[in-house]
């Protein structure tokens, strides 16, 4: 049996002699432990641990007698059952992981970041948190990246303020988004800019499109800092939305202007 199968069934929580153990348990079909060591190229006195571990792990059924036969289950119904434990214990980890994580995370910190993709995935990480609010600033071909995140945020009813350059009448088709979300366009976007919870807070370079020069980022979730980016923020998201109340207003008495 080939090198990458062994290493898969020990990415699967087996150990080598495990591993090695139910490969030769699916070859002989039913063997004794004297058999499957000799298959299988394990020492004898590490062969009733190694078996029993399978059977803890449900891999192999044991028959009693003298001597014990042990038989493998087959391998599909051995993977169902090694995706299943390693699932719960990728659960258990990340939520332990978790806890830890969120005490760190709740420390003042500002972190650098460099490479598009690396700034595009902590704008992910920080919108897929548990957060209820966002106001973002970017223009039209970073959110078309993030476009995929923007919906499964939107629909779990986020708050999104969205400052971006896309035409006003080309935003239903750019960003077909669902839920509480406010989309103001202009001729500009002053800053690559998210803000969530107005607790954390990222801006970079890379506002305009067709960006080709270096990407670099700042996270912070510095109190002071944050609440210093969501003020210019919200200043100027104010001032236009009453430019597009006024444009609005104008537009509407022009329509009732008698010829």
């Amino acid at each position: 049996m080939s090198n990458t199968t062994i290493e898969t069934l020990k990415n699967f929580g087996l150990s080598e002699y495990e591993a090695k153990a139910y490969i030769a348990l699916v070859a002989l079909g039913v063997a004794t432990v004297k058999k499957v060591c000799e298959v299988a190229n394990i020492p004898h006195p590490r062969a009733y641990d190694t078996l029993a571990g399978l059977e803890e792990k449900g891999l192999v059924e044991i028959q009693h007698g003298r001597p014990k036969v042990y038989k493998s289950v087959p391998p599909r119904t051995a993977f169902r059952r090694l995706e299943k434990a390693l699932s719960r214990d990728k659960e258990t980890a990340i939520e332990e992981l978790s806890d830890v994580y969120g005490v760190q995370k709740s420390k003042q910190e500002l972190w650098t970041m460099h490479g598009k993709q690396n700034i595009i995935n902590r704008i992910e990480e920080m919108l897929m948190g548990e957060e209820q609010s966002a106001m973002l600033s970017f223009p039209k071909d970073l959110l078309l990246e993030i476009e995929k995140t923007l919906q499964i945020v939107g629909e779990k009813g986020v708050e999104l303020k969205i400052w971006t350059c896309t035409e006003e009448e080309d935003q239903s088709v750019i960003l077909p988004l669902e839920g509480n979300i406010e989309i103001v366009s202009d001729n500009q976007v002053y800053a690559n800019l998210l803000i969530v919870d107005g607790s954390e807070a990222l801006i970079s370079s890379g506002c305009v499109e067709d960006y080709k020069g270096p990407w670099i980022g700042i996270w912070t979730n510095e109190p002071s800092f944050t609440k210093l980016i969501s003020i210019f923020f919200k200043k100027l998201w104010k001032e236009k939305k009453l430019e597009e109340e006024r444009e609005t207003l104008v537009r509407d008495l022009m329509h009732l202007k008698a010829p």
